[in-house]
């Protein structure tokens, strides 16, 4: 896996804005907390870890936790930001080098929902994992009615592969998941 010196993975256009996809360092811990209270209702019925992110020890134990396991090459833990304001996350998780493979998740703020933005986050992160990592499949697991996160996996070109039920506890909860994929297509460019 590419080891960055720089923050940002990558950054484009979407409409009129600039967005940039970087790492989670630090320095962002307020905003991200700060995003995450804000929108604690939203992200609550879809992210069980909202109910332990109480306070700025968690947020910054949590930015600890993803630097580690970037460093092991197990995670990529990253800011949405648009226009130089972070407005939500997107991440590789479960990754396996060896099977060059990793599992996509994401969340954005309800300011910024419904303008398609995490469908072009979604599709130039997975751009990225594939020219820049080397990855061959991205899995997303989604909820069987978050019907927007399943509309960006169809839009990004992801494949439903299986819908399982109680495939994962999530603290006290069994929860069932649909499960999609996306191969890599080297034939793509990337900028």
């Amino acid at each position: 896996m590419e080891v960055l010196m720089m923050n940002v993975i990558t950054q484009f256009k979407h409409q009129d804005d600039n967005i940039k996809i970087s790492l989670i360092d630090m320095s962002m811990a307020a905003e991200v907390f700060d995003l995450v209270q804000a929108n604690e209702a939203i992200l609550r019925p879809w992210f069980p870890w909202v109910n332990s992110m109480k306070t700025m020890e968690d947020e910054t134990a949590f930015i600890e936790y993803a630097q580690i396991r970037y460093q092991q090459q197990k995670e990529m833990v990253c800011t949405i930001m648009v226009n130089e304001r972070i407005v939500g996350m997107i991440d590789l998780h479960n990754i396996n080098l060896s099977t060059r493979t990793a599992e996509i998740g994401y969340w954005l703020s309800e300011n910024f929902q419904h303008r398609g933005l995490m469908q072009a986050c979604v599709d130039e992160f997975c751009n990225y994992s594939f020219h820049r990592l080397g990855l061959n499949e991205i899995k997303l697991l989604s909820r069987p009615n978050n019907q927007a996160s399943r509309n960006v996996a169809k839009r990004c070109h992801f494949v439903l592969k299986a819908e399982i039920p109680v495939v994962r506890k999530i603290g006290d909860y069994d929860h069932d998941f649909v499960i999609y994929s996306r191969k890599s297509d080297l034939k793509a460019d990337y900028r």
